[in-house]
């Protein structure tokens, strides 16, 4: 499929936001100039940021996503959502004017987040909260959202945490950088500059939308629905084709990941719970793993199994469980897709607790125990650039897969 870097992988609103594990667009892409045709219904059941909904958007298909990240489903509504961006840069100018002229004690707009003093300094929490009061203060809709994710978008830069950590984390270099004065907290410039820098993108995204008005004969509708790919709400034989980049087995803390975003925006009750909501989470409690006996009759997962079990119960039932959901979301792709309908999946491997697990084959055989069957499987390399997904061998480049799946028959069971 070739190297794709830089603006390659970012154009339009692709790179509006940072997330973790993101597919670059051209495999959404490919899947749908391979699979469908402008009109069709697509859909993605772990959305993520977006990129599949994009794609989809743009070479004319009706896409529906669903994710149960907060500030995913945020991200993903303001990347496929065009709007004007002469009207966006006039209220870029009033909110930023707004901004610089309050000199108010703002601390309520302050939330609460744990060990808060740890993340951000005295000044950086005060300027953040400035720029939070006003644009929570603007009229609520897509152009408030626009300013939502910009202002998302500093808040790990502006944090103590080093930024080139996945997860939020304040680092000895990241301290030493502080104390010889290179990092800057300058809240409100980077917020100007994001800001900036983001009415490119959806300037982009407008010019697009008006190729897509023009070049298609129905318009195509996008729409982020519910948020649990186990459970999706939508009616029996209502997609054409699905495609996907799921999560792998505790490999991607996903909530821990924007955590301190998602305090800032109001996002995140209570991270445990969500954190455990999860396909994939690698929280488990003994009253749940304790009376749990594996049951598969999947060989690779059997032998993953066994493995995990010698060492520690938990971690198998983590594994296991994964799976289980997988299976869930197959069985309800299987409802959802049309007659002979397609589900594209990019899935490769990864390891836990050094455990080698061959995710993608073991997928490919609850595919065959939910209705589906193997129609095609490409292999890419990956560099993995900003993942947290342990990779078998921990070598830099590996190999992923996208596999290609038909729904032929209602499944054939409803256990692993």
């Amino acid at each position: 499929m070739g190297k794709y870097i830089g603006k390659q992988v970012s154009y339009a609103t692709h790179g509006i936001h940072r997330y973790p594990a993101k597919f670059i667009p051209q495999i959404p892409r490919f899947c749908l100039e391979s699979y469908s045709k402008a009109g069709d219904d697509v859909l993605d059941p772990f959305m993520g940021s977006g990129t599949t909904l994009l794609e989809s958007y743009i070479l004319g298909r009706n896409s529906y996503g669903v994710d149960i990240h907060p500030l995913a489903r945020l991200i993903a509504k303001v990347k496929i959502t065009p709007i004007d961006p002469d009207h966006l840069s006039s209220l870029a100018q009033q909110l930023f004017s707004r901004i610089r002229a309050d000199d108010d004690d703002n601390s309520e707009w302050i939330p609460d987040i744990p060990n808060r003093d740890h993340w951000f300094r005295e000044d950086v929490l005060r300027d953040l909260a400035t720029i939070k009061k006003h644009v929570w203060r603007m009229r609520r809709g897509d152009y408030q959202d626009f300013f939502k994710i910009c202002f998302s978008s500093i808040i790990r830069k502006m944090s103590n945490s080093d930024a080139s950590s996945l997860i939020p984390e304040v680092t000895t270099f990241r301290k030493k950088l502080d104390a010889q004065g290179r990092t800057s907290f300058d809240s409100i410039s980077r917020f100007e500059n994001a800001v900036r820098s983001k009415l490119i993108d959806a300037e982009e995204l407008w010019r697009l939308s008006k190729e897509v008005e023009e070049g298609y004969w129905s318009y195509p509708e996008t729409r982020i629905i519910g948020n649990d790919a186990r459970d999706i709400e939508l009616e029996d034989s209502e997609i054409d084709l699905a495609i996907t980049s799921p999560p792998y087995a505790s490999a991607v803390h996903y909530v821990s990941v924007h955590k301190l975003e998602m305090y800032w925006l109001g996002l995140l009750d209570d991270l445990a719970k969500l954190d455990g909501s999860v396909v994939g989470t690698s929280r488990a409690y003994v009253n749940e793993y304790r009376p749990w006996r594996p049951r598969t009759d999947i060989p690779e997962l059997k032998l993953v199994l066994s493995e995990l079990l010698e060492s520690d119960k938990k971690s198998a039932y983590i594994v296991y469980k994964y799976f289980d959901d997988m299976r869930r979301n197959f069985a309800e792709m299987n409802r959802v897709l049309t007659r002979a309908g397609r589900y594209c999946m990019v899935a490769g491997e990864n390891t836990f607790r050094k455990v080698r697990i061959p995710t993608y084959a073991i997928l490919a055989r609850i595919a065959l125990k939910t209705g589906f069957e193997v129609k095609g499987m490409y292999v890419y390399d990956v560099i993995n650039r900003h993942l947290d997904i342990p990779r078998w061998n921990n070598s830099r480049i590996e190999k992923d897969h996208i596999l290609v799946f038909q729904r032929r028959r209602a499944p054939t069971s409803s256990r692993l």
